[in-house]
């Protein structure tokens, strides 16, 4: 193992000793972090266009009344100018008739102030609220109402003329002492303007309404996109599930017939094996032990030995597992193992330090597997940490989910080997046998766990295995039948069972 001190962090999710098919690569395109920000992406834009459609309908409500309310204020100020026009030469009695038309329309509901200015922007006529000062335009949108400004010319009154007869009834001093006395605005013509302040809490009440239908909509609209994405989320899932299930008849079947080859690998070396190995032996004792025959004998008595413990390690990894369920408790575990590793901790020179979690912790496992599993971890990590430093077992809870991590301080793995890992016969030890992460793999598969591998950028590794904080016990696995092979895994016994009485803490 060379140094890998420059390499950022990575992390490798468990991979399948079966080749790919089909099912895996169509399972691996819904489970992957791309596929999934698409859809995501792809949802939130849908919902951010229809979140912007509402919008836009309530902006064209919006404008829509506002229309309708300067429509009806046109009208008002138009009537008021019609007025103005035909009936100003009544003379002194004119300008009375105005103000009662406008003391009217502020009268009604939908008309807050009304007045007539001249040129200068001088009030005339006016009637209800006092005006602030008025601004430019012909129309205005005010937190009391809107305001609209309609011009209108008118030209002067001549001196002769209908309604201005020569009789010389006392009307005619009367309505001329009148008009010297107090002279009409309107009677010299000129530039006017009518004011009306129009009412907008109908306005407002209708904007309300419309805002609430349009939030209505909105949260439908979201809800659906929601119900949309939950769909598609339990759609993938169950097409995951499947690819899964797949994935682990095919694993099945790779180790069944493993199983079976290292059955009768088993049968046909064991015996020969043994035989070598007492014809050496007997040779060994029955020469001089310092004799070079006696020497050969004792090598090949070690070689025999070596392959045989290869050969139980080879039946071992490829025998099928099926899990003894137990609520199992990993603190003690985990001790028992650090202190069965002291000797080779101290003979390396190196550290141990475990950092239990906060509360306790117990989950559903086979004890004798999980012991095997960590086993396994510890004393590779003791094995390729550096001396002087230390290896760490970390054990924390996270998501509802139990995370025990194994840390060490070695080389580390290069990136080009990072694909073969966990898989058999693989090791950066040239006197490893290459199947003790294979088994543990094994074990966390057989579980229905998760291991990951996670390379420190200061050099070293980091193993986790990822157990499911379950409250209900797991379905044993059937034993399958005698034509099918040897006993294998099946995930959906790992489905949970009617609730155990024991207690998971």
């Amino acid at each position: 193992m060379k140094d890998t001190s420059a390499l950022p962090p990575r992390t490798l999710v468990l991979p399948s000793p079966v080749p790919e098919t089909p099912a895996r690569t169509a399972g691996g395109a819904f489970k992957g972090p791309r596929t999934r920000m698409a859809a995501i992406g792809l949802l939130l834009a849908l919902a951010l266009l229809f979140v912007t459609w509402q919008w836009h309908e309530w902006q064209t409500d919006r404008i829509a009344a506002e229309e309708v309310v300067r429509g009806q204020a046109e009208a008002l100020a138009k009537a008021v100018i019609g007025a103005i026009r035909s009936h100003r030469r009544l003379g002194a009695f004119f300008d009375q008739q105005i103000q009662v038309v406008l003391d009217e329309l502020v009268d009604s509901h939908d008309v807050l102030a009304a007045g007539i200015v001249d040129k200068n922007c001088r009030f005339i006529l006016r009637a209800g609220a006092n005006f602030a000062e008025l601004p430019p335009d012909d129309w205005t949108v005010l937190p009391a109402g809107f305001l609209i400004q309609k011009s209108f010319e008118l030209p002067p009154l001549p001196p002769e003329g209908p309604g201005r007869g020569r009789g010389f009834g006392w009307g005619r001093w009367f309505r001329d002492a009148m008009e010297e006395e107090n002279p009409s605005p309107f009677s010299n013509g000129g530039v006017f303007s009518v004011i009306l302040l129009l009412d907008r809490s109908d306005y407002d009440a209708q904007l309300r309404r419309a805002a609430i239908s349009r939030l209505i909509a909105v949260g439908t609209g979201l809800g659906c996109f929601w119900l949309l994405a939950l769909a598609w989320g339990l759609a993938t899932r169950a097409l995951t599930a499947e690819h899964e299930r797949g994935l682990a008849e095919l694993r099945a079947k790779h180790y069944e017939e493993l199983g079976q080859a290292a059955a009768g690998l088993a049968h046909e070396t064991r015996h020969p094996l043994g035989l070598i190995r007492g014809w050496a032996q007997k040779l060994a004792q029955s020469e001089n032990p310092q004799s070079p025959i006696a020497h050969e004998a004792r090598l090949v008595m070690e070689e025999c030995d070596r392959l045989a413990a290869r050969l139980t390690q080879f039946l071992t990894f490829a025998k099928p597992y099926r899990p003894r369920w137990e609520v199992v408790h990993p603190e003690p575990i985990i001790r028992e193992l650090l202190t069965l590793l002291e000797p080779d901790c101290e003979a390396k020179g190196v550290r141990c330090h475990y950092q239990p979690p906060d509360r306790p912790i117990a989950f559903w496992a086979d004890p004798e597997l999980f012991r095997q599993a960590l086993f396994n971890l510890l004393h590779n990590a003791v094995k390729f940490t550096q001396p002087g430093t230390s290896v760490e077992i970390n054990t924390r809870v996270v998501s509802n989910a139990c995370t025990i991590e194994v840390i060490d301080h070695g080389p580390g793995i290069k990136p080009e080997q990072l694909p073969r890992l966990f898989t058999p016969y693989f090791s950066t030890d040239p006197q490893g046998s290459g199947l003790g992460l294979a088994l543990v793999r094994k074990v966390v598969e057989a579980h229905g766990w998760d291991i990951r591998y996670q390379a420190l950028s200061e050099g070293g590794s980091v193993f986790q295995i990822i157990i499911p904080l379950h409250s209900r016990k797991p379905t044993p696995i059937p034993e399958r039948p005698v034509d099918s092979g040897v006993n294998t895994l099946d995930p959906e016994n790992l489905a949970t069972a009617p609730e155990s009485r024991d207690s998971m803490g």
